[in-house]
């Protein structure tokens, strides 16, 4: 699970993407729960050290919790142009609680097995 706290700055959503894709290259598969109810935003560098992630992820699975209704416009679109230029299978949700978040983890694991 992730937290987030304040704006994502440049070099830190970088850092996010290398340390997520390391892990799902290593397992596969990956289902991240990130609590962004205390974000305060992805500035535009942020948003653009995206693109840069591998082209040969496989599947994985967000969970966003508790982003407000224009953090979730930005994030679908972010989410979308990443996987259109790299061509990875990023399926995402968003949910009001950890509780609901998990459950479609639950479905997610089941359909996948």
């Amino acid at each position: 699970m992730m937290e987030f706290h304040g704006p994502i700055l440049p070099g830190e959503m970088a850092a996010l993407a290398r340390l997520t894709d390391e892990r799902l290259l290593a397992r596969g598969r990956l289902f991240v729960l990130c609590d962004i109810s205390d974000a305060g935003g992805f500035s535009p560098g942020s948003r653009h050290e995206l693109r840069d992630r591998s082209r040969n992820l496989p599947p994985h699975f967000v969970a966003y919790v508790g982003a407000p209704a224009p953090v979730r416009v930005v994030l679908d679109l972010i989410i979308r142009a990443t996987s259109s230029l790299t061509g990875a299978k990023i399926a995402h949700r968003f949910f009001e609680t950890q509780a609901k978040a998990r459950a479609w983890f639950d479905e997610m694991r089941a359909k996948a097995a």
